[in-house]
């Protein structure tokens, strides 16, 4: 949706001149608030109508917008300040740079709001951890489409472009750390199986902006749309298309090969951390409560 509208005002405007090509805030601001009014209408209500919902969306949209504002912007503008010296950067030095600083920054911030708020009791299944960090990206790229109405002076075309790319490259990399931290939960995965995650996701980051560089042939500013944007927006559509099919292939196969295997022999599936374990508590509990004349072993055997 938010591809075809961004496509529909560079037709319109940079083609036929249909659109006025202006700076005025207020169109810029409602192209900086789609992708979260597109979330709104067809994820979280969707989500509401749902006989098993997912609990919290809302609050980890908030979260990422708060992450975002609070930690990633100041350390992008006070610290990494990538604008000064990645676009003087070649094609790996903007990759590599990319990654090592925003990259991991926006990786890693994601993967800290959803650990520490629903990772683990509220994932029940594969989708829900990349539901999760979608939300959460929404509300990341909201706030930094917001400063590129306020804090720039770019018109209404390369406003809609660079939302664009703003919003798909951040849903992408939200796509592959929710994957890669409900893998933690439901399958088993080595000691470095996040540490890859969070390095993977930044460096898909570092590349796509050094592929952006390349399809727009210019640079990473805020106003560099260079001279062909149009493949910049197709290329960022790209990302997160790819992205998403490869992640959606890979949990279904796996989802498919789980139950398979749990249907052969249940005795022999996978441990799984959501598994319902006798605590050594429940069992003193179980003792206590049991009736008198009963032995303590029949709380874990049941009467034939």
């Amino acid at each position: 949706m938010l591809a075809l509208l961004v496509a529909a005002i560079w037709v319109a405007g940079g083609l036929f001149g249909v659109v006025p090509d202006s700076s005025a805030p207020l169109p810029r601001m409602a192209l900086a608030l789609a992708p979260l009014a597109g979330w709104l209408f067809f994820s979280y209500i969707g989500e509401r109508r749902a006989q098993q919902p997912r609990p919290f969306m809302v609050g980890m949209l908030v979260l990422g917008g708060l992450v975002a504002n609070a930690i990633a912007i100041p350390l992008e503008e006070n610290l990494f300040e990538p604008d000064t010296w990645l676009p003087m950067a070649g094609f790996f030095g903007r990759a590599i740079g990319f990654a090592l600083t925003v990259g991991i920054t926006t990786a890693f911030l994601i993967y800290l709001v959803m650990r520490y708020t629903v990772w683990p009791n509220r994932i029940r299944t594969r989708q829900d951890g990349i539901a999760y960090a979608l939300a959460i990206a929404v509300g990341y790229a909201t706030i930094y489409n917001a400063r590129t109405v306020f804090y720039t002076d770019i018109t209404l075309v390369p406003t809609a472009l660079r939302i664009a790319s703003i919003t798909f490259s951040h849903l992408a990399v939200a796509t592959i750390i929710g994957f890669f931290i409900t893998e933690m939960i439901i399958g088993r995965v080595p000691v470095f199986w996040m540490p890859f995650g969070l390095g993977f996701a930044a460096l898909v980051g570092g590349l796509y902006y050094a592929f952006r560089a390349v399809a727009i042939v210019g640079g990473l500013n805020i106003d560099g749309t260079g001279s062909s944007p149009i493949r910049g927006l197709a290329l960022a559509f790209g990302l997160v298309a790819l992205v998403y099919l490869i992640v959606a292939f890979i949990t279904e196969n796996a989802d498919n090969t789980r139950r398979t295997v749990s249907s052969a022999s249940p005795s022999s599936r996978p441990f799984s951390t959501r598994d319902t374990v006798l605590t050594e508590t429940d069992a003193i509990d179980a003792i206590s409560r049991r009736p008198a004349g009963r032995s303590p072993i029949s709380i874990f055997i049941p009467p034939l």
